[in-house]
């Protein structure tokens, strides 16, 4: 009898030699110092990596002009050139970055500030009809920079004189949780573990995903700013940033001659309905943030004519754990979200805590350099989040195939249990997306006396009224056991998501039982 193989896996340690995001700046200024690193086509300006450098160094100046190293400065800003120079400024200053989502509503701006002692915060006067600036403005104690069309003059600038010395464990971002219940918690994130999850993560991209890279992922979450911005820095790409929209977004990967896009799953299917058309030079799609099936990965592989590259992280890993690369074989890139990246431990853990072997299901916990030091003034929800040997237990449902790359299931919270039974909404939501006529789903459970839950379904349809849902019960009863199939319905136009791209489950089980 051959001997069980244990869902753990350690990927080797690569090191990048730097170890803060200034040093990685540096480098590729010394590197290359006349490479295109980055460019915004909605200013027509761009930045070569020497230009990049003396522009973040001058940023840097300005803010220890006014403030001391550790200070932490807020940004509530779109996409553009001005969140990537203040990330970079503030690194180079050794001040800790808060960045905000400009979309996020008064009592969210509040939170972010206060609970992050943010000293000043740049804010753009609005965002999407939001009042961003008033927002900030309206907490006392924060200093508030507002960035209008001319963000350039917004910006602090000084003439840099010597830098201060920047310990790659201090801290380098403060960011948010999605916040899809309960308050949004301060994520703690260092240089060392912003630094390298970008230099593995452009390291399992490879050679391949070229030198463009095209990122209209939010700058205010680890996917634009960590996998984004550090990552495009060790590849010395050109970093193409704008706000997400259809339009402008196709025009500049034609325009650029983009080789990468980032974009949520979301994201790539609205692009698809548009029709990208011939873009040669593309050759990698980069997404993450849910679930993808091997239907979508073929149906956007053959719309954009490029490999896709999926990945699996949260805030509380900087982004990225596991990760498929584009040479990945086909089972791995349709079927998986890859193996752990350098440098991360990754175990499938069971109920008591034990390893589990390959093939069977457990909740994925990670450790390594990337993980996160904690929540900021929260000991308990840190206790609770990594244990006394450094593991962050994800919360997630995991596999782990006999090769080492994982599937992921589900959430442990998600779980919905009926009649005795745990049904998997991501099983169910891979069942349904397979019908030709729809084009999203989410599964969720509802209290029932009788049953525990009942598992209702919320459908996004591909075009038209969609499919009937006795069709689609039938749909489900052809391929799930009986009690896996929904027992209620809602067609919708959309599924209400975070802001880094998830599906709000929370909100989706409020609606299906009737709550206002």
């Amino acid at each position: 009898m051959p001997a069980t193989v244990l869902s753990e896996l350690r990927s080797p340690a690569a090191d990048p030699g730097e170890g803060v995001l200034g040093d990685v700046l540096s480098r590729a200024a010394r590197e290359g110092p006349g490479d295109l690193l980055l460019s915004s086509p909605g200013t027509g300006e761009t930045w070569t990596a020497a230009q990049l450098l003396a522009a973040a160094r001058a940023v840097a100046a300005g803010l220890l002009r006014d403030r001391p190293p550790g200070a932490r400065i807020a940004t509530c800003l779109g996409n553009g050139p001005a969140p990537v120079l203040l990330q970079l400024g503030v690194a180079l200053a050794g001040m800790t970055l808060v960045p905000v989502n400009p979309r996020a509503r008064p009592a969210e701006v509040e939170h972010a500030l206060r609970l992050s002692g943010a000293a000043c915060a740049f804010a753009a006067e609005e965002v999407a009809g939001n009042p961003v600036a008033d927002l900030c403005a309206a907490v006392p104690g924060v200093d508030v920079v507002r960035v209008g069309d001319d963000w350039s003059a917004a910006l602090p600038s000084a003439t840099p004189g010597e830098l201060p010395v920047v310990d790659p464990e201090s801290l380098a971002q403060v960011q948010f949780t999605s916040g899809t219940t309960g308050r949004a918690k301060g994520v703690r994130i260092t240089h060392r573990a912003m630094v390298v999850t970008g230099h593995a993560f452009a390291g399992r991209l490879g050679p391949v995903a070229g030198r463009t890279w095209c990122n209209p992922m939010p700058l205010f979450h680890t996917a634009g700013n960590v996998l984004g911005v550090v990552g495009a820095l060790w590849a010395r790409a050109e970093h193409v940033v704008l706000p997400f929209a259809p339009g402008p977004v196709l025009q500049a990967l034609a325009d650029r001659r983009v080789t990468l896009l980032s974009a949520a799953p979301t994201l790539l299917d609205l692009l698809a309905e548009q029709g990208p058309g011939e873009l040669p030079d593309l050759r990698v799609l980069f997404t993450g943030g849910m679930t993808v099936t091997p239907a979508f990965v073929d149906r956007v592989e053959r719309v954009f004519g490029a490999r896709l590259s999926i990945t699996f992280g949260m805030t509380e890993t900087c982004g990225a754990v596991l990760q498929t690369a584009p040479t990945d074989p086909d089972p791995v890139r349709r079927g998986t979200v890859g193996a752990p990246l350098a440098g991360t431990e990754v175990r499938i853990a069971g109920p008591d805590g034990d390893v589990v072997p390959r093939g069977t299901p457990g909740e994925l916990w990670a450790r390594g350099a990337r993980i996160t030091r904690g929540y900021l003034d929260d000991p308990a929800a840190t206790a609770a989040a990594i244990d006394a040997h450094g593991w962050l237990h994800t919360g997630d449902l995991a596999v782990m195939e006999p090769g080492g790359a994982c599937r992921v299931v589900g959430r442990l919270k998600d779980m919905i249990k009926t009649g005795g039974e745990n049904v998997s909404p991501g099983e169910v939501e891979e069942v349904l997306v397979e019908h030709p006529g729809v084009a999203r789903a989410a599964v969720v459970g509802v209290p029932d006396e009788r049953w525990g839950e009942l598992v209702v379904a919320f459908v996004v349809p591909a075009g038209g009224p969609g499919p009937s849902p006795l069709e689609l019960t039938e749909h489900c009863r052809e391929r799930l056991s009986p009690f896996k199939v929904p027992r209620s319905w809602r067609v919708v136009d959309d599924l209400p998501m975070t802001a880094s791209a998830k599906v709000q489950r929370a909100e989706l089980r409020r609606i299906a039982a009737g709550a206002p």
